[in-house]
């Protein structure tokens, strides 16, 4: 089951006031989008036995360090008698004013004593005087216990609106995840037709990057290392192709722009197609960006070991480049229509 399903889960349980299902659904929405926090949050609703949670924490938390541990279980701890403190107690100590129960437990609590309350009606037949006796033995009993109703629908309601609330906080998080998927989305396809158009070469070597960016082979993981690289330079001979002879720069010093240079080729066309403007900085900081992932790709390559950048870098050095080649695009057709 998908995050959507299990969102739309929860809010058919909260309608429902089936809150033990509601935090159920939660727990498992947490683990599906890895809110390590929210899970241990939601263990705590669900099991009132220390023993039972302290298993069941360890098994969730095993992976974190010991110092993440004790955060998350401090923390989550702090929340959880915030939640379950009332402003009365239903002890004879008016100190303690925490309803230590799992959400179940308190579900069937209210039942039990809705029950019992039923049960202490009055039976039929009695005399005057027993009737009396009868009515004060049970008067004050009938009170604690409708005390303790009122408790645990207090508590209920509160998990109830937790459940919501962070529902409703996963919902908002993944619609923003989902404008900005179809932003990029946008970006990479106004790129591939741009080059579509131009040069097959560098089309397909930025098609061949982008489809190894969901896999998680740790082969798929060191080819999108190279086809980073190999898009790069196919974008950089597009534009500016290998020089024969040494180049005189706009900044006046004369450099090798062959074609292992593709980088420096690169920077030279970006610096040549714009003014100094707010705007070609930020190409130029983009280029800046992209030139430092790809030397150390190149410095990596090198030694022959590709675990020294990790995924989630890999990830961000082609989005870098698609956001720097969709720049490059508006410049140089703002240059074209001037």
């Amino acid at each position: 089951m998908d995050e959507h399903a299990l969102i739309e889960r929860v809010y058919d349980h909260v309608e429902s006031s089936a809150v033990d299902k509601a935090a159920v659904a939660c727990l498992r929405l947490a683990r599906k989008i890895g809110d390590s926090f929210n899970v241990v949050v939601f263990l705590r609703e669900l099991y009132p036995d220390h023993h039972q949670l302290k298993v069941a924490f360890f098994e969730e938390t095993q992976q974190l360090k010991k110092e993440a541990q004790d955060f998350l279980w401090k923390s989550t701890q702090r929340s959880w008698l915030e939640e379950r403190s009332l402003d009365y107690s239903l002890a004879e100590d008016e100190d303690k004013k925490v309803l230590a129960m799992g959400v179940g437990d308190l579900i069937r609590e209210v039942e039990q004593m809705e029950k019992s309350i039923e049960d202490l009606r009055l039976p039929p037949g009695m005399g005057e005087f027993d009737t009396a006796a009868f009515t004060d033995r049970h008067s004050q009993l009938k009170s604690r216990m409708r005390l303790k109703i009122q408790a645990c629908h207090t508590i209920l309601e509160r998990i109830r609106t937790r459940c919501l609330n962070y529902a409703t906080r996963i919902e908002q998080q993944l619609q923003a995840a989902g404008r900005a998927s179809d932003f990029m989305a946008s970006v990479q396809n106004d790129v591939h037709n741009y080059y579509a158009e131009r040069s097959r070469t560098t089309y397909e070597k930025l098609r061949k990057a982008a489809s190894l960016i969901g896999s998680k082979e740790p082969e798929d993981h060191a080819l999108l290392l190279t086809a980073i690289r190999r898009a790069v330079k196919a974008v950089a001979d597009y534009h500016f192709p290998p020089q024969p002879r040494p180049v005189e720069c706009r900044d006046g010093v004369t450099r090798e722009l062959g074609e292992e240079q593709y980088l420096n080729r690169l920077q030279e066309f970006c610096v040549s197609l714009t003014p100094s403007s707010s705007s070609s900085k930020l190409l130029q900081a983009e280029m800046a960006y992209l030139s430092t992932f790809v030397r150390r790709l190149n410095d990596v390559a090198s030694k022959g070991v590709h675990a020294e950048v990790t995924s989630l870098e890999a990830k961000q050095g082609l989005l870098g480049l698609y956001l720097f080649v969709s720049n490059l695009i508006a410049k140089i057709e703002q240059k074209q229509e001037a």
